[in-house]
């Protein structure tokens, strides 16, 4: 019997040798190639049972002429937003993604965004390397944690490990996500986003990305926001109107942001936002560790065999089908 066949978009691995290490240990085969066009997507797919992807788009057209081999796409990470659902379901093409591969990760990125913006490290760090010695009352806001309301939009497995982790260090949570029903310990939970925005001193956005909620915080919702307060986002970049965000950095309306994503990735070398002050930025590494990498190949790579051949998958779940 001949050996199962994946074909691996370019760019989707950090480390190719993530890959062959388990194709070899699980043999199985790989190869790796350009998917961007639907011309290279068909090369590199060719007699292959399934696509790995990233965050590589994945369209009606791409999937609606796939080659007639590839059974799954294997999506390597939690966000679904590059690939057309409705478009997998249509042509009955199912679509695997790994929503628990790095949770912790992602969140003691963004508690580590949000600690660092409130002490005023960052902004202590800039200006000392700038050869400047500036007075304490001068660095930030720096009011009291153990005093300040946390706010959390995106209550899911993410949200919900971030509030664990900030609750020691705050007074109280707020949380928002029309998604989620059942109660949330220590969290109140509210229907109103403007609720949260002005009572929230420290706010960490963990939504899905999806039309609605593209600019969910734009230059109104951070008006709303109090003078001084901090905001994070490590779920995607188009949550955020960024033009905006500058404008309430750069004004002193906001004391701090940290983004670990952004609404063009990568960033282009002259993007404005790179010389936003008090703009703590890491090119979208928030899910990354030394486990959390390997285990989400590995997952992504085996999830795919094994619905191949044998219709199960034992890490992820499927985001359209199986049909």
């Amino acid at each position: 019997m001949p050996k199962v066949k994946i074909a691996i978009a370019e760019g989707a691995l950090a480390d190719p040798t993530w890959a062959t290490s388990v194709s070899e240990k699980f043999d199985f085969e790989v190869v790796f190639g350009p998917v961007d066009t639907l011309a290279e997507l068909q090369a590199t797919a060719k007699d292959c049972a399934a696509v790995v992807v990233a965050l590589h788009k994945m369209t009606e057209e791409k999937i609606s002429q796939m080659p007639e081999s590839v059974k799954c796409i294997s999506r390597l990470g939690v966000g679904l937003d590059s690939i057309d659902l409705v478009a997998a379901a249509k042509y009955k093409l199912p679509v695997i993604f790994q929503p628990t591969y790095a949770y912790n990760e992602v969140a003691n990125h963004a508690a580590a965004m949000a600690l660092a913006l409130h002490r005023g490290i960052y902004q202590a760090t800039t200006t000392t390397q700038d050869g400047k010695w500036i007075p304490a009352t001068q660095i930030a806001e720096i009011t009291s944690l153990q005093d300040s309301t946390l706010g959390v939009i995106g209550c899911g497995r993410i949200g919900q490990t971030f509030i664990k982790k900030m609750q020691p260090f705050v007074k109280d949570v707020i949380g928002f996500d029309p998604a989620v029903t059942e109660a949330i310990p220590g969290v109140t939970m509210t229907k109103n986003l403007d609720e949260l925005l002005t009572k929230c001193k420290v706010i960490s956005m963990h939504a899905p990305y999806m039309p609605s909620t593209h600019h969910m915080i734009g230059k109104r919702e951070l008006a709303l926001m109090q003078k001084g307060s901090i905001l994070v986002n490590v779920s995607r970049g188009g949550l955020i109107d960024e033009s905006a965000l500058m404008e309430a950095l750069e004004s002193g309306h906001l004391d701090g942001a940290g983004l670990d994503v952004f609404e063009k990735e990568p960033l282009a070398e002259d993007a404005p936002i790179r010389k936003t002050k008090n703009l703590l930025l890491s090119p979208h590494i928030a899910w990354y560790s030394k486990s959390s990498g390997p285990r989400l190949v590995e997952w992504g790579l085996m999830d795919a065999v094994n619905f191949i051949t044998k219709q199960t998958i034992s890490n992820g779940k499927f985001a359209a089908g199986p049909f």
